[in-house]
């Protein structure tokens, strides 16, 4: 009898154990954005949320490349929104596009009868840090290999970067820091469509074409790339019905109020940031293809090109009808999930 309860309790000792081994550890993220230009930086940002609170990711940094104040403050309105407000936020300095946009400022200064609607932890802009400085804080504190970066905007940030020196934060430069602490770098870049001649200049490149050159210049070639280009966002559309209906659990919702005014409702837009965000966090679910292996590239007309080659380490999404269903899908359901607190 002993003999048989020791057996069962070897068995489920392995069975503890098994599941342990397979349990997916969060993925660490940071979130490099220029919200305030399009909506769907919003609501990548609220995937974001939602999938730290499955358990499924770790949101480290969220850095701002659109010069602009309100910006960051309003990633911080929506930090504080889903119970986060303690996720460190950087901004750019000498950026792009400083103008307000059509929701950001709007969404911050909401008020009702001279009472902010959405709290934060900011009052401006200028208490926080530079967004260099934040990028090589965290990733300094992090294990190596364990960084996945989400770059959804323009490549100042990161351009900058990989070109910064050793300093008081890591004896390490920019990037060598990339090199050690980064696993993957999850992009919205580029178009990349089959038979499509590199004349299409899209908007993240275009707005910091010599940021994109040096971003893919200077990127250590032991970290993979994986750009999102601007046909898969395209393909992937975020439908004003879950706009309209998957948000009133609140009365005042940061990501809709953006979303409404970002444009006049009812309308559907693009998921192309929110799609970099979903690779980064599930890679192996089937969402997207993958291209072959290759080295991205700016040409000389200042364009994003795909070279491929067997032994690189850059690769572009793919997306079948079947996938378009089910990644609509998944991604209108992220973006609109509750807060956890």
């Amino acid at each position: 009898m002993k003999a048989l309860s020791l057996l069962f309790l070897l068995i489920a000792a392995c069975g503890l154990t098994q599941n342990h081994a397979t349990a997916a550890e969060p993925v660490k993220l940071i979130f490099d954005t220029d919200i305030g230009n399009d909506i769907d930086d919003a609501l990548a940002l609220a995937v974001i949320h939602a999938l730290q609170s499955r358990g499924e990711c770790e949101l480290l940094a969220v850095t701002s490349s659109k010069d602009n104040p309100y910006s960051a403050l309003y990633c911080d309105v929506v930090n504080t929104f889903y119970g986060r407000p303690e996720i460190p936020l950087g901004r750019v300095e000498q950026g792009k596009t400083p103008k307000d946009g059509s929701y950001v400022r709007k969404v911050v200064e909401y008020a009702l009868e001279g009472k902010p609607v959405f709290p934060r932890q900011y009052d401006s802009a200028d208490q926080l840090p530079e967004a260099v400085s934040l990028l090589r804080k965290t990733l300094a504190a992090q294990p190596d290999h364990s960084v996945a970066l989400v770059v959804v905007g323009f490549s100042t940030n990161i351009a900058r970067l990989l070109k910064s020196p050793a300093d008081g934060i890591s004896p390490l430069t920019g990037k060598e820091l990339v090199s050690q602490k980064v696993k993957l770098l999850s992009q919205m870049i580029g178009r990349f469509e089959p038979g499509k001649p590199a004349s299409f200049h899209e908007y993240n490149v275009r707005e910091d074409v010599p940021a994109a050159r040096t971003l893919f210049e200077l990127w250590p070639e032991n970290v993979p790339v994986v750009a999102s280009g601007w046909e898969i966002g395209r393909a992937i559309q975020n439908r004003s019905t879950s706009i309209l209906n998957d948000y009133n659990y609140v009365k005042y919702h940061p990501v809709k109020l953006g979303y409404e005014y970002w444009h006049k409702m009812p309308y559907d837009r693009p998921t192309y940031d929110l799609t970099s965000v979903l690779y980064a966090v599930r890679p192996e679910r089937g969402y997207f293809g993958k291209s072959a292996p290759g080295q991205l590239k700016i040409n000389e007309s200042g364009k994003l090109e795909h070279h491929t080659e067997k032994a690189g380490k850059h690769y572009f999404l793919t997306v079948s009808p079947e996938q378009v269903v089910r990644t609509q899908e998944v991604l209108e359901s992220l973006s609109s999930q509750p807060p956890s607190n």
